[in-house]
């Protein structure tokens, strides 16, 4: 049950209590912002501005108490509305029954029928408009197929929602669009809910409509506000500032001028506010010839919905003419919306019909003793003691049952409760997951091949391992692309640093013209199979080693990372052991073009250490790419587990040249080589007086790679050495720095 703003919440609100401190409205800053790209905004503002001014010169109500609209438009106008709801299986994912409730509230409000309307005070009793615009959820889609006007979008946005948040709008010249999320982004940040004017959506109708938080459906007439902007009305102070700020005008003669307020409720300070409004008259000419004034109000319409006082209650006679002015007009194409044929083809004044539901669900976080994830589980290993949760999120008509089936030797092959949880698989691999969920109406069924990933503990030697992403050897290396878009993992046939061909891409390339949807926010997982790294528990660093080559969009703000990430519990937790981001991640100059790498040159050796509590003898990592909001592609080729970096090994291909690490060096170092042709090296150290306190010579496989530790008991005291390896007769000198 939603909670509408009565009387005794003003009450409570007035007392201090304010719960929600969102500025109510965003449509003020979003108008500007867009004229501001398109100064020509203004203009055609000031046509429809103009076009409506004339229309509604005759039709206020005059100085001999006219309190009805004119004779000419007493006609009811029926307008289709869709609701979008934008989550993440939250709490933004409100219900069927609570938006039904919050839609017949706002159709409520827009008759004047809403029961406060009792509380307005005297000065504005006999100016309530009643805009004889009524809403209806449309019955039938843009493809003509029938609905309830709800329809839900599984999209990380809801968290950082703003424009691009508007998934999948319908034709505004038929429908009212009306989205829900969870949390505005930056551009948005501190509204409640913002609108566009119909000059402004004329040319961008894909952003045409309400976009709120789910927690003001049917808050404090949040969404009547905005329906009021989508129709053409302004702050009751303008647009020109925000409120509080100055006396300003909105162009409509029975709300008087005022600064506007910020959410104070009903309290006497706004309501019989007279700064801007003592002495307000008006001065009318009749088409027919003689004249009237009407002597408004002397204190401001504190009371109207489109002002921010939590104390909403009205529309005015001249608000709602102004509304009806702008369902006539052929701009953003309002006139279209209540037209006969539009009403039949969206099904507006059909009854609602009962519909079967749409099968869905989620995957909870796991359970089990000391379960802990920071995300849903869609990874576990076979045997695992924890459980995938399947709990199900049907929608569109009341389900009354639920049947489950479950592949791979699901210890629970079927079930027929609300929430299903499976403790074990007995097969390694993709789970289907069938679903069946049943209501009155009938029922609705929804198959995934790739539901959850149940991952094989027999483990394979980590030490040697090198993996080059060859599809055929693959099979054990899931991806997992969470909300099935287009910013993805996958395996690449085109690009690679060893000249096969083949390595791993996340497709990251995005384009700033996208009219809906964003990267940032994302994130997807790539799960290698298990390792077994005790032969290594005891040993000194040993890295994960694998090159990448990325780059980034030019004027990319928010830039991609790398999370590396192990687990020992065979998937229950994860611990981030590493990560690369921003211009580290992107080695390449940025591009606008879609990136793929050509040269061996573009691309740059990785390493994470493995800590040694990871060094077990079942250890999975995870790489989860976290993409920004103008990204581009980024390749990964050969994985393999060394005891020194990739970047060493990558530098030291040649024989003759050699690497020290780390350097500069604390608690002794290593010296990284390859052998050459005889298969012998030398090392000497020496201080910085030129004083040999070192010195070995040994014998290696001919053309390999070799290490040599230096300890901290060589080089005692802190300060400059020098380190020279001769190798086939050639010898190279690096500096070391102990402190």
């Amino acid at each position: 049950m939603f909670k509408k703003l009565s009387i005794a919440l003003i009450a409570m609100l007035c007392a201090g209590k304010i719960a929600i401190a969102q500025q109510p409205c965003g449509t003020d800053k979003k108008y500007w912002e867009l004229v501001q790209q398109n100064p020509k905004i203004l203009e055609y503002e000031k046509q429809f501005e103009d076009q409506i001014i004339a229309n509604m010169q005759y039709r206020i109500p005059g100085a001999l108490g006219k309190t009805t609209l004119s004779a000419s438009d007493t006609t009811t106008f029926d307008v289709p509305i869709v609701i979008h709801v934008v989550h993440d299986y939250g709490t933004e994912n409100l219900s069927d029954n609570d938006l039904y409730e919050a839609a017949q509230y706002w159709a409520i409000v827009f008759l004047a029928q809403n029961s406060d309307t009792a509380a307005v005070i005297p000065p504005f009793k006999k100016w309530i408009g009643n805009s004889r615009i009524r809403l209806h959820l449309a019955t039938i889609d843009p493809n003509g197929k029938p609905t309830k006007g709800i329809v839900r979008h599984n999209h990380y946005l809801t968290t950082n929602a703003d424009d691009g948040a508007k998934f999948e709008p319908w034709p505004n010249n038929k429908y009212i669009n009306i989205w829900f999320v969870r949390t505005f982004g930056a551009s948005a940040t501190g509204a409640a809910a913002y609108a566009y004017y119909p000059a402004s959506a004329a040319g961008m109708p894909f952003y045409d409509g309400v976009i709120g938080l789910s927690t003001y459906a049917n808050y404090a007439k949040a969404i009547p506000h905005e329906l009021g902007h989508v129709l053409n009305l302004q702050h009751v102070w303008g647009n020109t500032n925000s409120a509080g700020a100055a006396c300003g005008d909105d162009h409509v003669d029975d709300t008087p001028p005022t600064t506007g307020h910020t959410p104070v409720g009903c309290v006497a300070s706004a309501l019989y506010d007279v700064a801007c409004a003592s002495g307000y008259l008006k001065h009318y000419t009749a088409a027919g010839g003689g004249d009237s004034v009407v002597d408004y109000p002397d204190t401001v319409n504190a009371q109207n919905i489109m002002d921010y006082t939590y104390c909403q209650e009205m529309f005015t006679k001249g608000q709602c003419v102004r509304m009806r002015t702008a369902l006539t007009s052929t701009v953003a194409g309002r006139n279209n919306l209540i037209t006969a044929a539009n009403l039949a083809s969206t099904g507006a004044l059909a009854p609602m019909p009962d519909l079967p539901p749409v099968a869905d669900y989620i995957m909870d976080r796991g359970t089990g003793g000391g379960f802990v994830s920071d995300t849903r589980s869609y990874f576990l290993t076979f045997n695992n003691t924890n459980g995938f949760v399947f709990r199900n999120a049907s929608w569109n008509d009341t389900v009354t049952g639920v049947k489950w089936s479950f592949s791979n030797g699901a210890t629970v092959p079927t079930s027929t409760s609300m929430t299903s949880v499976v403790n074990h698989f007995a097969t390694p691999g993709w789970v289907t997951v069938t679903q069946i969920a049943t209501s009155n109406a009938g029922s609705d069924t929804l198959v995934n091949t790739k539901a959850v990933y149940v991952a094989d503990t027999t483990a394979t030697h980590g030490v040697g391992y090198v993996q080059g992403f060859d599809l055929a050897n693959c099979s054990n290396w899931p991806m997992i692309n969470f909300y099935n878009n287009r910013f993805k993992w996958e395996f690449f046939n085109g690009a690679s640093f060893d000249g096969d061909g083949k390595c791993v891409r996340y497709r990251s390339f995005d384009t700033t013209n996208q009219q809906t949807g964003m990267a940032l926010g994302d994130h997807d997982d790539f799960y290698t199979p298990a390792f077994n790294l005790t032969d290594i528990a005891g040993s000194g660093n040993y890295f994960l080693n694998f090159f990448t080559s990325g780059c980034k969009r030019p004027g990319g703000g928010t830039m991609d990372s790398l999370e590396i990430d192990a687990s020992i519990t065979g998937g229950t937790q994860w611990t981030r052991i590493g990560g690369v981001s921003g211009n580290t991640l992107a080695n390449i100059t940025a591009t606008n073009a879609q990136f793929t790498p050509t040269l061996p040159s573009q691309w740059k050796a990785r390493a994470i250490n493995i800590p040694a509590a990871y060094r077990t003898g079942n250890v999975f990592f995870r790489f989860r790419y976290w993409p920004g909001d103008i990204g581009n592609n980024l390749y990964l080729d050969n994985f393999y587990i060394y005891p020194y970096p990739s970047e060493v090994m990558d530098q030291t291909a040649d024989a003759g040249i050699f690497k020290i690490f780390p350097n500069p060096a604390n608690s002794g170092c290593n010296i990284i080589f390859k052998t050459g042709n005889e298969g012998t090296a030398a090392i000497t150290v020496k201080d910085i007086t030129g004083r040999t306190i070192y010195t070995v010579s040994n014998h290696y496989n001919a053309n390999g790679m070799a290490q040599e530790t230096i300890g901290r008991d060589i080089t005692q005291a802190a300060g400059i050495y020098f380190v020279t390896v001769v190798i086939d007769g050639a010898s190279r000198t690096e500096k070391l720095v102990v402190y």
